[in-house]
């Protein structure tokens, strides 16, 4: 391409300069620089890491058929094991994927049918590569919202994903078919990912632990994204012990996500959690998060599930006290502006300044994205991030800087307890709305479900949901659906928050503690 004097005036006006005619000849010819510099990049061959298809070779590729995909949680079939593992510490263990997690070879939807052709990658996300070295046989993907978006369970492309517990109702989002998969039965552990809640709501519709650790921990890369600031990949399970094993295995810096920063453990320097979780908590401090109890929305059964299990772990020595943070009650609408602005650029393909691990082969297809085919979360979250940096240019800039503020206030109330505790989610699982709901009723489903869970992916603190009773549905009094208590730590105290889980889990049976308007007796 020759770079003319009108294609000069064209770019310029796009950013409100007008080219003074003396200088315009000089412009047209740094412009031509600029543009061949573009060209021959952009002819490049991509440079993006390659497994060794060999030791670990892809089989049995097949889309999911309707006798084993009960839930409607598969994505994709496959059968993916390395025949010379480092280690055995997953050894025999079926995993699934969530279904914006790369693995070469194997077709990647990411929920949606709003790209030209679906997304086949060439690289190995590093959680993948890592589930094989030490032993873990890959089963296949796990179905996610449209474009991996949205906490309700009814928007990916390939219908409804189920929750087990109760068919119809919300299995959460947007891990949504790695929840109903491990908590159905069909794997031993999943993993899931997580922008505001992506792991531990689905885990919390559906008895499980999720976890989503300190930023950085888990590697990111090779995973789709919207915004590299808010991204965290992590485990879901139906023990902690199982928990733990999966989080050693895929913790540690990998050299190439760039979110893992001061901290960050090498592969080798990561705890061995999974033999760290015995000892007991006695004396350990725990608050409660006042403001994570305060909002209307509150199910007064799941409040008693709460209450109950945090009286728990004063039986088994926890020293207990309410802790205050008042800027909590903010969170979300802090991480909103975050994510939406953010978000916007990383839909259109625009994201920049990271130095991670670049999926171009899936940018080039956002890029050609039809936007009618995204679901509503997509869509308004398009909308919004267009109005907020055409009206609003400094929102995201100060959202930011709200966000580190909120980060020092809870670092300032742990400075008082070990942990913070509160409900991950505010209500028990609710049916799904209808496909083709109008848009104020698809999102109206989400009530209560980020409320808790999205400004620790803004903070950077550790969160883990795990189960601890069942609770009445709020619309069948006859369905009884899992309640689950979001545990918050330190930075990088994943290790002691893993052993307050797992005395929890020992001494006392979650699904046995039945939630009716009362505190139950443990």
């Amino acid at each position: 391409m020759t770079v003319t004097s009108d294609d000069v005036l064209r770019v310029a006006s796009t950013v409100g300069f007008d080219v003074p005619a003396a200088e315009l000849a000089d412009y047209t010819e740094l412009l031509q620089r600029a543009h061949d510099a573009f060209a021959a990049v952009d002819a490049s061959d991509d440079y993006q890491p390659t497994p060794d298809l060999e030791k670990t070779p892809r089989t049995d590729l097949r889309p999911p058929s309707n006798d084993d995909n009960e839930f409607n949680a598969w994505a994709w079939r496959c059968h993916c094991q390395h025949s010379e593992p480092t280690s055995t510490l997953l050894a025999g263990k079926s995993v699934c994927l969530k279904d914006n997690i790369a693995l070469a070879g194997v077709p990647c939807l990411v929920g949606t049918d709003c790209f030209p052709e679906d997304w086949v990658p060439v690289t190995d996300a590093t959680v993948a590569t890592r589930v094989l070295e030490h032993g873990g046989v890959i089963a296949g993907k796990a179905v996610c919202e449209n474009l991996s978006r949205g906490a309700i369970s009814c928007t990916a492309a390939t219908g409804p994903v189920h929750n087990p517990y109760a068919r119809g109702y919300n299995s959460g989002g947007s891990s949504s078919g790695t929840a109903a998969l491990v908590a159905g039965g069909a794997v031993d552990m999943g993993i899931g990912c997580d922008q505001g809640g992506s792991i531990r709501i689905p885990a919390a519709l559906c008895g499980l632990y999720g976890f989503k650790a300190t930023t950085g921990l888990v590697p990111y890369t090779g995973i789709a994204s919207h915004d590299a600031s808010v991204d965290y990949v992590g485990p879901l399970t139906t023990t902690v012990t199982d928990c733990a094993a999966l989080l050693q295995v895929l913790a540690g810096a990998d050299g190439l996500d760039d979110r893992q920063g001061a901290g960050t453990p090498f592969p080798e320097q990561v705890p061995e959690y999974s033999e760290l979780l015995s000892g007991g908590i006695e004396g350990l401090r725990v608050g409660i998060l006042v403001e994570g109890l305060a909002s209307p929305s509150l199910d007064p059964n799941v409040e008693a599930a709460f209450r109950s299990a945090v009286d728990g772990l004063k039986t088994l020595g926890a020293i207990v006290t309410d802790v205050s943070v008042p800027l909590h009650t903010r969170g979300r609408s802090i991480y909103t502006v975050m994510s939406k602005m953010a978000n916007h650029m990383g839909m259109l393909g625009k994201a920049t300044g990271r130095r991670q691990v670049q999926l171009t082969d899936l940018m080039a297809l956002k890029r050609e994205s039809d936007v009618s085919k995204m679901n509503i979360v997509s869509k308004e979250g398009l909308l919004a991030g267009a109005l907020g940096w055409s009206n609003h240019p400094l929102a995201y800039a100060k959202a930011v800087n709200l966000m580190r503020q909120l980060r020092h206030k809870y670092d300032e109330a742990m400075e008082e307890v070990d942990v913070l505790v509160m409900p991950t989610i505010l209500a028990p699982s609710q049916p799904l709305p209808a496909v083709d709901a109008p848009p104020l009723q698809q999102l109206a489903a989400s009530k209560g479900l980020l409320e808790n869970c999205s400004p620790f992916n803004g903070t950077g603190h550790p969160a883990l949901a795990m189960p601890i009773g069942l609770v009445p549905s709020e619309t069948d009094a006859t369905i009884m659906l899992p309640a689950s208590l979001q545990m918050v730590g330190k930075f990088f105290d994943e290790a002691r928050m893993l052993q307050v889980a797992y005395a929890w889990e020992t001494a006392y049976t979650w699904k046995t503690k039945h939630f009716t308007g009362e505190i139950a007796n443990k």
